[in-house]
């Protein structure tokens, strides 16, 4: 009987020691899996001089401008082109394109004043 409960603590040592060292192998393994595997990234963030914020408080201003003008001419025709590509650019996420052509929109408007008022 001795050496049968000898020879189960011999082996439950054995276990407990085994065990052990697959633990802290593992541990030490895992910083360095963690650190070779990328985490899994989207396109790279775009930065934008303006803010979607600021881009549409100016459309929504020029687009009175626009929508008040009574032109008859290239002028007209230009300004509201420039405002329909501000338009395109907004929708499609390019604040800094759009914010160009409403800047461009509202300069246009500004230099040929004709309001409704």
């Amino acid at each position: 009987m001795k050496k049968v409960m000898k020879m189960m603590s011999v082996g439950l040592v054995a276990v407990c020691v085994a065990g052990s060292y697959t633990l802290s192998a593992r541990a030490q393994e895992a910083p360095a899996a963690a650190a070779s595997a990328a985490a899994p990234t989207g396109p790279p963030k775009t930065w934008h001089k303006y803010r979607k914020t600021d881009v549409q408080a100016t459309m929504t201003k020029v687009s009175q401008d626009v929508w008040h003008a009574q032109y008859s001419g290239a002028s007209a025709q230009h300004m509201q082109q420039e405002f329909l590509s501000g338009q395109r650019d907004y929708f499609a996420g390019n604040y800094d394109s759009a914010m160009k052509h409403f800047i461009a929109a509202e300069k246009i408007s500004q230099k040929y004043p004709n309001d409704i008022d």
